[in-house]
């Protein structure tokens, strides 16, 4: 293979930093994003107000769900504490007055 039959493109500086500005702007002109219009923003405003009101639904239900099982724990909890209290002692645990009897 001849390498003396290659020609030399010619290179041109500017050529190429006028190239790289022109492709860096195409690049700039697509990231920046418009602004929304009045409808547009309501329309984005009423959507976060509705999740946002879904949101403390939820949370006010996950709330009240712990809530009543806690209740219930505790409840246990305290029944299985005066049982072992009362026999402790030599009584029964009468459940429906929550007290010892003999």
């Amino acid at each position: 293979m001849n390498y003396s039959n290659i020609t030399k493109l010619p290179f041109s500086g500017r050529l190429a930093f006028i190239a790289a500005i022109l492709f860096s702007f195409s690049f700039i002109g697509q990231a920046s994003a418009n602004d929304f219009t009045p409808a547009e923003q309501a329309a984005v405003d009423g959507h976060f107000e509705i999740l946002a009101e879904q949101q403390a639904q939820s949370d006010q239900e996950l709330e009240s769900k712990l809530q009543a099982e806690f209740d219930e724990q505790v409840s246990d909890s305290e029944e299985e504490f005066m049982e072992l209290t009362c026999e402790a002692h030599g009584y029964d645990f009468d459940s429906e007055i929550s007290a010892c009897t003999e």
